[in-house]
């Protein structure tokens, strides 16, 4: 959504087709995108490249732009069909077999394209894109100490922030782990679980089984996560499976808050080791907490790295970059057709 409001601001003609139901259609109507329902959800939907391509062809349209893996199959097809070029847009480490036959291929960092490219898939078919964090839609919106009266946390506490779906591979199991340790050398250390999912019930238990549950607060979902990121001196994001771009240290890292992930996927592009942030191995406790433990006793570390990863953030991911690097993929698309 993100981007197409920002080539459309940068003068292009933009048209969304989105499947039926998506409550993504109201969000993106009133940030002022032209999108459309359709009736294209579904892998085996053999009516979904037509209705693609009929959508396409009366908006004149010169380059089929899908996201997400099914969109990415129907996508391709109707591109043949109108005779026109399809790029496959990757968020997550997912099978190359659905982008196989797209004219070109966005890859949201470089461990998307590497994946991509094992399973046999042509390097010289994939452009590394970065999403671009818009500053004018992540901003702290209050002081940490009004973030804290408005969210109930104590003033002084240290408050470690995971903003995650609450699924196995966002590693919260790990968390938590570490997290003990944290506790018993910090007492005023408080953790927040920001978002929802199945496994919210096993994760309480096991913080309930730790003795943490005065001290992870399990926030659920919520559209405006800024006055958390507010409150926050540390973003941890231990995740044990595959990501593409994880957009939680993306965040945090411009909102001056120094990240702690694991040697993951896309996430050691984003963190950089011992200047905006730690990195840690996949599963490791022990080494998630000792590096909590780091920041946790040092303010001014946190500051130092908090300003370096705003630093890094705006210039690495940026919104013009975001759009730039789009635009020279859709000439390249064209130029091969």
């Amino acid at each position: 959504m993100g981007l197409c409001e920002h080539l459309q601001r940068a003068g292009h003609r933009v048209r969304i087709g989105c499947k039926a139901g998506s409550p993504l259609i109201e969000a993106m109507r009133a940030a002022g995108l032209d999108v459309h329902s359709l009736r294209i959800s579904g892998k085996g939907n053999l009516l979904a490249p037509f209705r693609l391509a009929g959508f396409a062809r009366d908006f004149g349209a010169e380059v089929l732009h899908s996201q997400l893996s099914s969109a990415a199959v129907h996508a391709t097809l109707a591109g043949r069909l109108l005779h026109i070029p399809s790029i496959a847009h990757v968020r997550a480490l997912n099978s190359a077999l659905c982008y196989r036959f797209a004219t070109r291929v966005i890859a949201v960092s470089h461990a998307v394209r590497d994946h991509l490219v094992r399973q046999g898939l042509s390097g010289e078919r994939v452009d590394v894109v970065y999403n671009g964090v818009d500053p004018a839609r992540y901003y702290l919106p209050c002081t940490r100490e009004e973030a804290r009266v408005r969210l109930g946390l104590p003033l002084d506490a240290l408050v470690v922030g995971v903003v995650a779906h609450l699924t196995e591979k966002k590693g919260h199991a790990v968390f938590l782990e570490a997290f003990r340790q944290l506790a018993a050398q910090c007492p005023d250390a408080v953790a927040l679980f920001l978002g929802e999912g199945g496994q919210r019930e096993p994760l309480e238990l096991q913080a309930e089984s730790l003795g943490l549950s005065s001290r992870v607060q399990f926030c659920g979902f919520h559209a405006d996560v800024l006055p958390f990121y507010a409150a926050m001196d540390i973003v941890a994001l231990p995740s044990i499976g595959g990501e593409g771009l994880p957009r939680a240290l993306l965040e945090g890292g411009l909102l001056r808050r120094p990240c702690v992930g694991t040697r993951l996927s896309g996430a050691p592009e984003i963190v950089r080791e011992g200047e905006t942030g730690f990195l840690v191995p996949i599963r490791d406790a022990a080494a998630l907490a000792d590096r909590l433990q780091t920041l946790a006793g040092d303010a001014a570390l946190r500051e130092r790295f908090g300003a370096a990863a705003h630093d890094w953030i705006s210039t690495r991911f940026s919104v013009q970059a975001m759009i730039d690097g789009t635009l020279n993929c859709y000439e390249r698309a064209l130029g091969e057709r």
